[in-house]
């Protein structure tokens, strides 16, 4: 890789710490033998771990034989894949002189080996034997090229080479060890590869390197070997993704490999594909020896962002004048405020900065603004939109005129435009829905008196505003332009959905008052896309302090619908719900077959945390765990502690009840210093009949204190739950790879109360 096509501070600390590592290993033992594999990961896709192993080939240039490895599916995963997919990988890549390619120059090097040695103990008679020994020390493709500028040396082996076969194999005898016929056809391959070029010779090499029974993917390496110390870079295992039989596999054979002499192994991972794959499903001897030298990517920051940006824009069609121009429309400055510091991948800065350069394009090609218009026109036009930054409109108004209190001061063509540049200059989307996105398929409104779901009589649309007038209240407004927009919303919807009434005496007072209304809650995002639609908001049960929310202030109100258009689109809905139950009776047999997959169920509670308003969700790094997480909800007066992992996994137990005893003490001193009541903290996971042994172990054990233990809640799931979990989370990821119709937003507001049991049981209090 060429630095200038580079970005030199992109991960130059990991860079570093590679290099540093392989020259040390080289000069301390001078070979790789018994040292630990080199583990390098990434939070996830993005994060530059093939750009810094192409910046790491470029750096050992001249010192090590790099071997690129890239398993395929069909490979029974052996040393001999090994051989042969990184033999394929080098006769792919191109050296520095055209028509060369690094399996030939390594061919070269060796042979060029070979021949020094032979000169150095007097075996090949040479009349100036100290140039030809600095001369084969140095570019093997310089030797044994035709307009190489030591081609003369080459000529002079390529002349001899029926006699010199013999002599370098005995050579290689010295040093390699292996089976003497086999060594033999190896030395004799890789010298007509050297002379020749040619994927003929690349074809015989190849099927030497598959030749198990005859040693010969050990003896590849080792000849490797004897020119440079050999890298292999294992990389794009992503096809294994939640396949542990071959995660177990493919670390024990690198394992393996690293004894070596002569061999580094990198492996280069995703933090998904490592705990779907290998993680917690290797035993932990293993796990120790893969973790023992592990390195973890992080994001880029703002000077980085900066130069990678300049590097795009050095452009043959961009002029300086526009590069400057939209460098100061991006404003790198600004993207990065207020992000955690290494967050931001450089995948995910480039796809926003191609975003903006769409929208920068757009308004150097838009018309300049028309003059004011002085009255206003008799029916919206289309494409028309409230101006950005105003406060929110009263439902009221709305219903009641259908439009913006002032004209737009823009033709349509340029509003449009201005609602681009805003939108792009914006915040951009989180990676999951929050809870501000109004789902495409609402749930349909009450009429008047209609009991929902949960038995509560509905009010009429518009009760709650005029009761809250009667009683000489101001209803709360809520403007997405203020700060804490997203929490002031939380708060609102937690006070329309709290009851009124207290319990019935044969109800579960263990459960959380969010539980009972969890579903509801997601229903009640269908709001805005209701009032986009001109349809009346539908009011939420009467609660102490009755709220109405306005519609969202940045589209003009639309006319509205007539009766029939109020009705939810039941064949969308109808379709979500049969795949949902498609996918549950598909994933019955994994649940009843398989050991409860902890990913799966991560999944979905990351999404819902993010998605359901009444819930604050957060990740927290464990100590000394570098790539583990703990995902915690936050309630009202309530925060669960999630713990995700296989329970013969003990040191990730321990590490998570550290955190949740430190989780613990922080609530406690909180409650004390404010004068409330503390809140409640529990740690919960999930189990089936298959973890039920296991989990009778650990508790058994010193991973909870004793003090702790009353603050574990172990959820019991059957089949039935674990296939429904499981369809719902599959269902979602089929949303946001695009293959379904509906976004995650859209699926959880129809779903939700699929899993009415989970979340209930999820938000108990212990």
């Amino acid at each position: 890789m060429e630095e200038h096509r580079s970005v030199p501070g992109l991960n130059v600390d990991i860079l570093g710490q590679l290099t540093a590592t392989i020259d040390e290993r080289q000069t301390s033992t001078g070979r790789a033998g018994g040292q630990p594999l080199l583990l390098l990961t990434a939070p996830r896709a993005g994060y530059g771990k093939t750009h810094l192993l192409g910046r790491l080939a470029a750096a050992a240039n001249g010192q090590v034989v790099l071997v690129p490895l890239a398993f395929r599916l069909e490979d029974q995963i052996g040393i001999s894949a090994v051989a042969v997919r990184g033999l394929e990988s080098m006769a792919r890549a191109d050296a520095t002189r055209e028509g060369w390619t690094k399996l030939r120059e390594a061919c070269a090097g060796v042979c060029a080996v070979l021949v020094r040695r032979l000169i150095e103990n007097g075996t090949l008679p040479c009349a100036n034997p100290e140039q030809a020994l600095r001369v084969l020390s140095g570019n093997p493709v310089e030797v044994f090229d035709e307009k190489g500028s030591a081609r003369l040396i080459g000529e002079w082996v390529r002349r001899f080479e029926g006699q010199l076969r013999r002599p370098m194999t005995e050579q290689a005898m010295k040093r390699v060890p292996a089976i003497p016929a086999a060594l033999e056809s190896w030395v004799n391959a890789m010298l007509n590869h050297a002379l020749d070029g040619g994927m003929s010779h690349v074809a015989v090499l190849r099927m030497l390197a598959a030749d198990e029974s005859n040693e010969g993917p050990v003896t590849w390496l080792r000849l490797l070997g004897l020119w440079r110390p050999v890298v292999l870079l294992v990389d794009h295992l992503d096809a294994y993704y939640r396949n542990p039989e071959a995660g177990l596999r493919i670390a024990s054979l690198l394992l393996d490999m690293s004894e070596m002499d002569g061999v580094h192994v990198v492996l280069s991972l995703n933090q998904d594909v490592w705990q779907a794959t290998f993680g917690h499903h290797l035993p932990s001897a293993m796990e120790d020896r893969l973790t023992a030298s592990q390195m973890l990517l992080r994001g880029i920051g703002e000077s980085e962002a900066a130069t990678l940006l300049e590097l795009r824009l050095r452009h043959p069609a961009i002029s300086a004048e526009q590069a400057r121009d939209f460098t100061a429309f991006l404003d790198v400055k600004r993207y990065f405020l207020g992000r955690p510091l290494g967050s931001v991948s450089a995948r995910t800065f480039l796809r926003h900065a191609a975003k903006q350069w769409d929208f920068f394009q757009q308004t150097l090609a838009s018309p300049p603004p028309q003059p004011p218009v002085a009255q206003h026109p008799q029916a919206p036009e289309e494409g028309r939109v409230l101006p950005l930054m105003t406060d929110a409109v009263p439902e009221s108004e709305v219903a009641e005129t259908q439009e913006p209190e002032e004209p737009s001061i823009f033709d349509t063509q340029t509003s449009t435009q201005m609602k681009l540049m805003a939108e792009g200059l914006a915040e951009p989307r989180p990676a999951l829905p929050q809870q501000n996105e109004a789902p495409l398929l609402p749930l349909a409104p009450h009429p008047p008196g209609v009991i929902n779901g949960n038995g509560k009589h509905l009010p009429a649309p518009g009760l709650a505003r005029e009761e809250a007038a009667e009683n000489g209240a101001a209803p709360p407004q809520f403007s997405p332009s203020s700060a804490g927009a997203f929490e002031n919303l939380r708060e609102m919807l937690g006070k329309l959905r709290q009851p009124s009434v207290p319990h019935p005496p044969g109800e579960d007072k263990g459960a959380h008052v969010v539980a009972e209304r969890l579903a509801d809650v997601m229903s009640a995002t269908a709001a805005p896309a209701a009032a986009k639609a001109g349809a009346p908001l539908p009011a939420p049960a009467p609660a102490s302090a009755p709220v109405s929310l306005p519609p969202p202030p940045s589209f003009a109100a639309a006319p509205a619908a007539p009766a029939t258009a109020l009705a939810p689109p039941n064949a969308e809905r109808d379709a979500l719900l049969g795949r949902y139950e498609a996918l549950r009776l598909q994933m019955a047999a994994e649940a009843v077959s398989m050991p409860l997959d902890f990913t799966k169920l991560a999944d979905l509670i990351r999404l819902a945390g993010k998605r359901f308003p009444l819930v604050r969700f957060s990740e927290h790094e464990l100590p000394g765990m570098t790539g583990r997480f703990a995902m915690c909800w936050s309630l009202q007066g309530l925060e669960i502690v999630f713990g995700l992992a296989n329970f013969a996994d003990g040191s990730y137990w321990r590490t998570l009840s550290g955190f949740a005893a430190g989780r613990l003490a922080e609530l406690n001193l909180d409650a004390q210093s404010t004068g409330a009541s503390a809140a409640r903290l529990k740690i919960t996971t999930f189990k089936t009949e298959r973890e039920q042994q296991s989990w009778a172990i650990l508790q058994h054990s010193t991973a909870f204190p004793p003090e702790l233990k009353s603050h574990v809640d172990a959820i019991h799931l059957d089949t039935q739950n674990v296939a429904s979990l499981y369809a719902m989370q599959r269902i979602i990821k089929e949303s946001e790879s695009g293959s379904l119709q509906a976004t995650p937003a859209q699926v959880m507001s129809v779903l939700a109360r699929e899993l009415d049991f989970f979340w209930k049981r999820v938000t108990r209090a212990a």
